[in-house]
């Protein structure tokens, strides 16, 4: 096991980003950290040309900013997705349009059920249960300027207004979607309509988990500006960061930071992350590494630090890193862009660790994205990572089958695989777990791997891999 050494220092760590909890989403759910108002990145500096992968070289623009200048109509400014198959963009208009998977209602709207048994070739008819390939408009959301998408249990959205509220829809198994203050309200049902999370003061940032959502406060529960964190939703490994409740789920209510603020959260499947305004990242929920659960099934989750017991709800540091900016998590792992550099820890079935191999790691690992210079955004699913760099190139690893890295084929790797083909400069990618989009500097959006429930945005769906960059259809 790569445990940290006694003699390791103990870090600086910032969460979640537009991609995401995170981790960011994504994370706009870029799941942690360099999101601006409006949900776009942030400043990056200036940067060279960067040349598109397979030798094809984008126009020249100039010294590359990081955040989206609008060339297109519609504009995206930013966009959530974080494993599962359905994405979310945030538009200039401050309006929400999401696609792909709709079966808990995830996309806002209502959208029709194709028969399982058509055909795949069939088109729009191939697709079995709710979905939509072309972006539809969530229809209750209103001047959004933040977003953060889920797409394990069942597939959840949330969308921050700029009045500070927050609204989420699509699944609620595990009551995330916050629907009563009093008590927890988990369902089966899906919910394609935005509700207004109850209980919750005003937010400066939402992001979800795994089952569970958090919002950071723009009041600190001493009355001081922001830095609260409140959290709801499933709650069986003290994720919500108040101990244990009567019931599995939890409503709304205060993550114990012992006056300790912070700027972003992130989620795991049974892990929580907070970045402190100090640049530390807390960690707490499950601490199982080598315990076998059922079955004999082996439990490992990304806390990123020791502890004692488990489930350990005491939001605690993460040694070993520092200066960081943004923290992401899929499921089961999760990386953090500490000066320039990106680091993974957690379960490595796929490669998404981005340490050569599949084996897991406990703590956080170095990840080698050779060429790249200074990374400025990460992204995670629950299968692969993604980053950008300075130049506004991207980068991905972990799961190809569907060609979602990006690298003009379905190869095994186990190395940062450059983005080929693309028609400009990255602000953002956003993964799904058997598709990437990414978010160009014009405004334009763009996607690759997996089409089976329309993930490309392309109006339509199939169940053939694509290996080259699509521009999704407004």
């Amino acid at each position: 096991m790569n445990h940290f050494s006694s003699t390791a220092s103990c870090a600086a760590l910032l969460l979640m980003a537009t991609g995401a909890l995170c981790g960011a989403c994504s994370d706009s759910d870029q799941e942690l950290g360099h999101i601006s108002e409006d949900g776009g990145a942030d400043d990056s500096g200036s940067a060279s040309l960067p040349e598109a992968g397979g030798g094809a070289s984008i126009p020249d623009a100039g010294a590359f900013s990081g955040e989206v200048t609008c060339k297109v109509t519609p504009c995206v400014t930013a966009l959530a997705a974080k494993g599962g198959s359905h994405i979310c963009a945030l538009l200039a208009d401050k309006t929400v349009r999401c696609w792909g998977n709709n079966s808990s209602g995830q996309l806002g709207a209502e959208t029709p059920g194709d028969d399982a048994s058509v055909p795949a070739d069939a088109g729009d008819a191939g697709a079995a249960g709710p979905y939509s390939g072309k972006p539809v408009r969530v229809a209750n959301v209103e001047n959004a300027v933040q977003i953060s998408v889920a797409g394990s249990s069942g597939g959840t959205s949330c969308a921050r207004s700029d009045d500070g509220s927050v609204w989420c829809w699509g699944s609620n198994s595990d009551g995330q979607l916050g629907l009563d203050a009093e008590q927890a309200v988990a369902d089966a049902v899906p919910h394609p309509t935005a509700s207004r999370v109850q209980g919750l003061p005003a937010a400066t940032r939402v992001d979800l988990g795994s089952g569970f959502g958090c919002a950071v406060g723009t009041l600190g529960l001493d009355g001081f500006d922001g830095g609260s964190m409140y959290c709801w939703g499933e709650n069986a490994a003290l994720q919500l960061g108040r101990g244990h409740l009567p019931k599995q789920h939890g409503v709304v209510g205060p993550v114990s930071l012992r006056f300790r603020r912070v700027v972003a959260g992130a989620g795991a499947m049974r892990v929580a992350f907070a970045i402190r305004d100090n640049g530390q990242a807390l960690s707490w929920g499950s601490a199982s590494w080598d315990a076998r659960g059922i079955g004999g099934v082996l439990n490992r989750d990304p806390l990123g630090r020791e502890s004692p017991i488990s489930p350990d709800g005491d939001p605690l540091e993460i040694p070993g890193l520092e200066n960081v900016t943004s923290l992401v998590a899929g499921d089961e792992h999760a990386c953090a862009l500490a000066g320039g550099d990106v680091y993974c820890w957690g379960v490595n079935k796929t490669g998404a660790v981005g340490n050569s191999s599949r084996e897991d790691v406990f703590a956080p690992y170095h990840v080698t994205v050779l060429g790249a210079g200074r990374l400025e955004t990460v992204a995670a699913s629950n299968t692969t990572t993604c980053v950008t760099n300075w130049e506004g190139k991207a980068y991905c690893w972990g799961d190809n089958t569907s060609g979602q890295l990006g690298g003009g084929d379905a190869a095994v790797v186990f190395e940062p695989v450059q983005v080929r083909n693309l028609s400009a400069r990255v602000v953002q990618l956003a993964p799904m777990d058997q598709t990437t989009c990414a978010l160009l500097e014009d405004g334009s959006v763009t996607c690759w791997g997996s089409n089976a429930r329309g993930q490309l945005g392309i109006g339509s769906r199939d169940d053939l891999p694509h290996y080259e960059p699509h521009s999704v259809t407004f």
